[in-house]
C-alpha cells in the first residue's frame, strides 16, 4: 500500500505537474518520474497521467539540442487509451547523425530526422498495465540544397512496449529501420544504415526507494564512394544503475539518488567511453494552489572519466566541473498547465536568453 501512495504522490502532487520537458529538464530527468514525456520510454505511463493534450517548445531531446516544435495527445476510450505526437525526435538516432556529419567534409551533412509521428496504446492485460508504441518518419530534401548537401532522403521506424505496476515496471523500444542518405558526390554519396536499435530497462520500488537499471545497444554502417571511400561501422552501448529515494514534503517531494553510468561510442578511427557517478538532488513544491516551483542540482562525484583514443595524443579527463543546475515554475489555469524552465547551466549564472529554454502548455481533460 505504501508502494502505491510514493507512485500517486509522484503522478499527482503539484497539481501543474505534467509539464513534459519543462518540468523534466528542471528535475534532472530523474528515473523514478512519470510525465507526459516518459510515455516515449515506457509506453505504459499512459495509465497514470490521464488525458491530456500538450504543446511543446524550447530545446529538443537530440544530441545538438537544437530547439523544435513538438504535441501530442492522450485520449481514453472503451478499448484502452490511445495518443498520437508529432514531432518527437529520437536522440539515439540524431546522435548518430551527429557523429557522421562531423566527419563530414566542408558543410555537407546527412538530414536528422523529419516530421516524426509516433502512436501510442494502452490496455490492461493480465492484471498489469500495458503499453506499445510505434515510431515512423520519412522525408526527402531534393532540390533546394543540392550544391552543399545533394538530394537528401532519411526514414526510421521502429516500437516499443512496456508494462508497469504500482510496485515494478519493464519496457523495451526497438528500431526496426533507419537510413539517411545523401547523393553529394563530393563526399561519395554518403549513407548512414542503422543496423538495430535496443533498449532496455527495469524499475522497482521498495518502500521509498526506486531502484532502476537500463541498457541501450545501437549499431550503425557509413558507407561512402570516392573520394571519401569510407566504409566504416559505428557501435553505441549505454547502461547505468541507479537508486533515488523520494520524500514526501510538505506539499510536494524532495529526492536524492546516485548512478553508475558508462557510454561507450566505437568507430573505426577508434572509441570514445564515459563513466561516472553522477548524483542528483531535486524538489517540487505547490507555492500556492495555482503555482508549482521545481529545481535540481546533478554532480559526478568519485567516478568521471571521459576517454577518446581517436586522438593523437589521446584525449583524457577526469572529474571535470559538470556541475549542473536547473529550475522551473508552472502556472495553473483550471485544466490548463503553463509551464517553464530555466536552462540546465554548469555556471549557476542566470541568463535572460534562457528563461524559457523548455515551455509546455498542457491540458488534462
Amino acid at each position: 500500500m505504501k508502494k502505491l501512495l510514493v507512485v500517486a504522490a509522484l503522478t499527482m502532487a503539484a497539481a501543474p505537474a505534467m509539464a513534459s520537458k519543462a518540468r523534466m529538464t528542471a528535475l534532472g530527468n530523474s528515473a523514478h518520474l512519470i510525465d507526459t514525456t516518459t510515455i516515449f520510454v515506457n509506453s505504459a505511463d499512459v495509465h497514470y497521467l490521464g488525458d491530456f493534450a500538450t504543446i511543446e517548445f524550447g530545446e529538443a531531446n537530440n544530441a545538438a539540442g537544437v530547439p523544435h516544435a513538438e504535441g501530442g495527445f492522450v485520449r481514453s476510450s472503451s478499448m484502452g487509451k490511445w495518443g498520437a505526437h508529432l514531432g518527437r525526435q529520437s536522440a539515439t538516432v540524431n546522435e548518430f547523425v551527429d557523429t557522421v556529419n562531423a566527419t563530414l567534409p566542408g558543410a555537407s551533412e546527412l538530414l536528422k530526422e523529419q516530421n516524426a509521428l509516433d502512436l501510442i496504446y494502452g490496455t490492461e492485460l493480465g492484471g498489469q498495465k500495458w503499453g506499445f508504441g510505434l515510431h515512423y518518419s520519412n522525408a526527402k530534401d531534393e532540390g533546394a540544397n543540392v550544391a552543399a548537401h545533394g538530394n537528401r532522403k532519411v526514414s526510421t521506424l521502429g516500437g516499443s512496449v512496456g508494462v508497469r505496476n504500482d510496485i515494478w515496471n519493464a519496457y523495451l523500444r526497438f528500431g526496426l529501420t533507419g537510413k539517411t542518405e545523401s547523393d553529394l558526390a563530393a563526399v561519395g554519396a554518403p549513407e548512414l544504415e542503422q543496423k538495430g536499435l535496443f533498449d532496455l530497462g527495469f524499475g522497482y520500488w521498495i518502500d521509498t526507494l526506486y531502484v532502476d537499471a537500463k541498457f541501450l545497444t545501437t549499431k550503425g554502417t557509413l558507407t561512402a564512394g570516392a573520394p571519401v571511400n569510407v566504409d566504416s561501422d559505428i557501435e553505441k552501448t549505454d547502461y547505468s544503475v541507479g537508486v533515488t529515494d523520494n520524500v514526501k514534503v510538505d506539499g510536494g517531494n524532495f529526492f536524492y539518488g546516485v548512478r553508475f553510468a558508462n557510454t561507450e561510442i566505437k568507430t573505426d578511427a577508434g572509441k570514445d567511453t564515459a563513466m561516472g557517478l553522477p548524483v542528483l538532488a531535486g524538489i517540487e513544491v505547490d507555492a500556492t494552489s495555482w503555482m508549482v516551483l521545481r529545481g535540481s542540482i546533478k554532480q559526478t562525484v568519485l567516478l568521471g572519466e571521459t576517454k577518446d583514443d581517436s586522438t593523437t595524443p589521446e584525449q583524457k579527463t577526469n572529474l571535470l566541473n559538470d556541475t549542473t543546475v536547473a529550475a522551473g515554475a508552472g502556472l495553473k489555469f483550471g485544466k490548463l498547465s503553463l509551464d517553464g524552465t530555466l536552462e540546465g547551466s554548469t555556471t549557476g549564472k542566470v541568463n535572460a536568453n534562457t528563461l524559457l529554454a523548455n515551455a509546455s502548455l498542457t491540458y488534462m481533460f
